[in-house]
């Protein structure tokens, strides 16, 4: 197993969890005032997780599994067996992250149909998905037949990694939704926002966090916030496509 990491650095944030620098994309997997307290606000509340998992059995899916804090507040926050799907493109990391936790000890790597690594237990399953997730998502139907009931939108952010914001994106992300599905981000801007409305979701404000005065959260059903709306018809800014990705990525990475 690799126990460090050359790509990337530890940082203790402000809430005493602690995230990674990722010198590839210039920034940390979480928000300096509180890794764990992000993860809760923006993702466990946001999706209105433990709420849905009284009721059902749930499918979580979450846009970067990072350092693991998504998989792990969400399984402290739930009494009732869930399914969790995460994406990756670093091997290294997601083995760095499964040699330094005891919850992963039973982990699998599979490479059939898809590279992934698998857990089942009593109380969740795990899968990561590992390599590109513009490759791999299309590929989760080859799992078996799965809809997520909330989704984790936690890339890096579009400046930095825009292709996991554009409106194909969030459409391949609504191919595999319920109905009743939440989608929740830290990000609140604009051009994200008129992405995820270009591939049909309905767009609210969120809490804000740490220096981020908002956030988002979106459905697929009801209607979006019209002081949001009011405000992308004001806004000059663009709606990220596979075509212009590239121009609305500030580093090229």
């Amino acid at each position: 197993m690799t126990k460090n990491l050359s790509n990337y650095e530890e940082i203790e944030t402000d809430d005493g969890s602690v995230t990674v620098f990722s010198k590839r994309y210039g920034e940390a997997c979480h928000s300096k005032a509180g890794a764990a307290l992000e993860t809760k606000l923006h993702y466990v509340k946001g999706c209105d997780v433990v709420n849905k998992a009284k009721i059902k059995e749930i499918t979580i899916f979450e846009t970067g599994f990072g350092i693991g804090v998504g998989f792990e507040e969400t399984f402290k926050a739930i009494n009732n067996y869930f399914t969790f799907i995460t994406t990756e493109i670093d091997d290294d990391l997601i083995k760095y992250v499964i040699s330094k936790n005891e919850i992963y000890k039973d982990i699998v790597k599979k490479d059939v149909p898809l590279s992934h690594y698998f857990l089942d237990t009593k109380d969740f399953k795990l899968i990561i998905l590992q390599g590109d997730a513009r490759l791999t998502v299309p590929m989760l139907k080859d799992l078996g037949d799965i809809a997520f009931d909330c989704i984790y939108q936690d890339a890096f952010s579009p400046k930095k990694n825009a292709i996991l914001w554009t409106t194909q994106w969030f459409e391949l992300l609504r191919s595999y939704a319920k109905d009743d599905c939440i989608m929740s981000t830290y990000s609140s801007s604009s051009s994200i926002r008129k992405s995820m409305i270009a591939a049909g979701w309905k767009i609210y404000n969120g809490e804000k966090f740490g220096l981020k005065r908002s956030s988002t959260r979106a459905r697929l059903i009801g209607e979006s916030d019209q002081d949001v709306i009011d405000h992308l018809e004001r806004s000059p800014a663009i709606t990220i496509t596979d075509d212009n990705y590239r121009d609305y990525t500030m580093d090229k990475v």
